[in-house]
């Protein structure tokens, strides 16, 4: 699956429900403090695992700040990257509830804080708010969606396409503008990035040098810089020609 930067969960709780009931509640409403009250605060450091294949969690983690990444070691020591999780979004909520074994480890790609709340807090928070089930299954229905959404342009593009996509996202989501430019505000590497495409190495470094010759991609103190949006979507779209 190529990697995609997770939709945030805890949005859904600011708004309503396609219904019409409110997700605020009469009790203070849902949300990021809401969870904070019945759960902790935790920190974990760059590579520090929240939690390892096979193991079935009895807590869930929403991200505060940073990044998390659901990934597999491989039989070659190489990581493949499935999924970035970032600010607001759920962790092994699903795994929780049905006592399911992770089929991934997740583990912080830089310094991350979250919320941690245990299956015994949810479940008597949930006897005050019946509500945390709803986002709840909110959480778990969209993920599957993006998965299967991913799992299709995998499917139907290159690899030169889908570095071409990580890129517009992470511009999408951490860009800010720079000289003219979009300057990518996360520390990513290149052997990160391969293992988002779930590519080796080479094929990664093949795929940046040609948006480097072409003027599309350049490198400014680590930080991977867009001179152009636009023109990057243009190269994208003509990968599919």
């Amino acid at each position: 699956m190529i990697p995609r930067l997770s939709s945030n969960d805890l949005q859904f709780w600011e708004t309503m429900y396609s219904s019409g009931v409110p997700v605020a509640s009469s009790r203070g409403g849902l949300g990021i403090a809401y969870l904070e009250r019945i759960g902790s605060a935790v920190t974990f450091e760059k590579n520090q695992i929240l939690f390892r294949y096979d193991e079935i969690p009895d807590r869930f983690y929403v991200v505060k700040s940073g990044l998390v990444v659901a990934y597999e070691e491989q039989a070659n020591g190489n990581e493949l990257i499935y999924y970035i999780l970032d600010k607001n979004t759920m962790i092994g909520e699903a795994n929780m509830m049905l006592d399911r074994p992770a089929t991934v480890n997740f583990k912080a790609l830089e310094k991350t804080e979250l919320i941690c709340v245990t299956k015994t807090q949810l479940t008597e928070a949930m006897k005050n708010d019946p509500q945390l089930l709803n986002v709840l299954l909110f959480s778990v229905s969209n993920k599957f969606l993006e998965a299967m959404e991913e799992l299709r342009k995998e499917r139907n593009h290159s690899a030169a396409w889908r570095l071409c996509d990580t890129l517009l996202c992470f511009s999408e989501r951490y860009g800010v503008p720079y000289d003219g430019k979009v300057l990518i505000q996360k520390n990513i590497s290149l052997q990160s990035l391969a293992a988002m495409m779930g590519v080796n190495r080479a094929t990664a470094v093949r795929a940046m040098r040609r948006l480097r010759d072409m003027g599309l991609v350049e490198n400014i103190n680590g930080f991977y810089c867009v001179r152009s949006i636009d023109s990057l979507r243009r190269h994208q779209e003509l990968l599919d020609e």
